[in-house]
């Protein structure tokens, strides 16, 4: 089979007749907050927003899910995708290890919810292995290890051996956290959107916003067929939209490239070892990879700014080939192999790393999500929780450090 480039796989394989389609938002509405985007972060604030009892509609351009969600790897990741070492040093121990902690706590929230609302994305619980393979590696892991104990934080460490045990792979060693796991993205979104939507949110696909406007009481959005008046707007995007436009100053935008194999045969999974883990190494940027329910192998990374639409083509097959060469040196059996996928991940970061989350001083009646990185999905859960406190006025005592002011 021929690989197929610019499509992801948990789009392509979700049977069209099953895709919900919601209306284009027509005429004036009235509402108490109006989400602007219909990801994954989207489609989490919308339910927890709803099942708060606020009267809440998401307006998303195109279709619900079919964004940057639809394409990430779906990792549930327990932690952000920064070192406690950086944490640690750039906002102290006490900042750091409340992080770590409310990571944590929201990956396993959203875990909770996932099974509570029988939303069936194949979500599958194991864990994550920081994986070192070089000296280099080893001496940055083993410091962060001794950070992680003296913190009191999950984190156990892998010898050699045991390492090769759990993935077949050599290297000196790596961090194991514990509970990790990773889902279908576009099931996740597509259920949470309709758990909103039975607890009365409003959900318009195909809508675009074009202009926004504060007063003194909300803010008035106007869509290409409407106005919707609403008392606050949230703005869930990966990477500020266009009306938003003074704020990508603060984030920087990259591409992330994956490659799907097809289901890999029993000799070449007996490379993988016995477990079932996310692994993610210490290279800059650092390679992602998992294994899917149906034994296909997904490995991500290859990050660098995006490029122009006339070379995306171009651009993935050599990503395919530098991803796929880089696979085959860590399992050898793979080398030969064609991937069915190949497509590209939009990825907003802000210069620490983890999300940006909260209201910001020039945008009154406004709460932001933006810069969501390679924290995994957990990152769109936490995103509605500390929302939903800021919009009812009772913020717990740490949410102020995902706010703006940390990076203005």
């Amino acid at each position: 089979m021929r690989t197929r480039y610019g499509l992801s796989y948990w789009l392509d394989r979700y049977p069209t007749s099953r895709q919900p389609s919601y209306p284009r938002h027509r005429g004036h509405l009235d509402v108490q907050v109006a989400v602007l985007g219909g990801g994954l972060t989207g489609a989490s604030i919308a339910y927890v927003f709803a099942a708060a009892g606020v009267r809440v509609a998401v307006l998303e351009a195109d279709r619900i899910g079919q964004g940057g969600s639809g394409s990430c790897p779906g990792l549930l990741r327990l932690e952000p995708a920064v070192s406690f070492q950086q944490l640690q040093s750039k906002h102290g121990l006490r900042v750091a290890r409340h992080l770590w902690l409310t990571f944590r706590r929201s990956s396993l929230d959203l875990a909770a919810t996932i099974r509570r609302l029988r939303i069936r994305c194949e979500l599958v619980s194991d864990a994550a292995l920081r994986v070192g393979y070089d000296a280099v590696d080893e001496k940055i892991l083993r410091r962060e290890m001794q950070a992680l104990r003296a913190a009191n934080v999950e984190g156990t460490w892998l010898t050699p051996a045991r390492l090769r045990q759990e993935t077949g792979l050599t290297g000196v060693g790596a961090i194991r956290s514990a509970g990790d796991g990773y889902v279908d993205p576009y099931r996740v979104t597509l259920g949470l959107a309709a758990e909103a939507v039975k607890r009365r949110a409003l959900v318009f696909e195909r809508t675009t916003v074009t202009r926004v406007r504060a007063g003194r009481s909300g803010v008035e959005l106007t869509t290409d067929s409407g106005t919707v008046r609403a008392g606050t707007i949230v703005v869930a995007s990966n990477y500020p939209p266009a009306p938003f436009k003074p704020l990508r100053r603060h984030f920087k935008l990259l591409e992330s490239y994956c490659v799907l194999t097809p289901a890999v045969p029993s000799f070449v999974r007996r490379e993988f070892g016995r477990s079932r883990a996310t692994v993610i190494d210490e290279d800059q940027p650092p390679h992602i990879l998992r294994r899917t329910s149906d034994e296909r192998v997904l490995f991500m990374g290859a990050d660098s700014p995006p490029v122009p639409s006339r070379s995306r083509d171009k651009v993935l097959v050599q990503r395919k080939g530098q991803l796929m060469y880089e696979l085959s040196k860590r399992y050898p059996a793979i080398a030969g192999i064609q991937p069915d996928y190949g497509w590209s991940v939009p990825v907003s970061m802000a210069p620490d790393g983890y999300p940006c989350i909260g209201p910001h001083r020039n945008y009154p009646h406004h709460l932001f999500a933006f810069g969501s990185g390679h924290n995994g999905i957990g990152s769109a859960y936490l995103a509605a929780r500390v929302l939903l406190r800021q919009y009812l006025g009772e913020p717990e005592k740490g949410d102020e450090i995902f706010g703006f002011p940390r990076i203005l």
